[in-house]
């Protein structure tokens, strides 16, 4: 089995991202407060929205995990820079049909790592692949 899956930018993640943030910015036009708070919050929000566009959907920026590696109990992250970070999957990651999230405990560090894959993160092949070895248990969780 393939131990080692690249990432591509995803298109369904940039939608998904920006609809999510539309969402919220339009619940905040329901809200009422100052036109100078409201201002001052789209302009965080959109803020956000590009960030996690850059990073997570797009991997332009240098934080944006482009890979990860299977090994043995343990998954090994891989960033823009070619930095790796190897830690423990958690059990709050989610594996389903076009979408896969996983939850890690980076080795020594407190913070968690969020990664955020859709059906076209990768080609077919390596998102099923990836899809069963989650599953199916070839990397426990802690």
């Amino acid at each position: 089995m393939r131990r080692h899956f690249a990432f591509h930018p995803s298109n369904a993640l940039t939608l998904l991202l920006v609809c999510a943030h539309a969402i919220v910015a339009g619940a905040f036009f329901s809200v009422p407060i100052s036109r100078t708070a409201l201002s001052l919050t789209l302009a965080a929000l959109f803020c956000s929205m590009a960030y996690y566009v850059l990073r997570d959907a797009r991997l332009k920026l240098d934080a944006a995990w482009v890979a990860l590696r299977l090994e043995g109990d343990r998954v090994v992250l891989v960033n823009r820079k070619g930095e790796e970070s190897a830690g423990k999957l958690l059990r709050g990651s989610v594996v389903m049909p076009h979408l896969v999230i996983l939850n890690m405990g980076i080795n020594g560090q407190r913070r968690r790592c969020n990664v955020v894959l859709m059906s076209d993160s990768m080609d077919a092949e390596s998102f099923r692949q990836l899809r069963v070895a989650l599953k199916w248990g070839a990397i426990p969780t802690a």
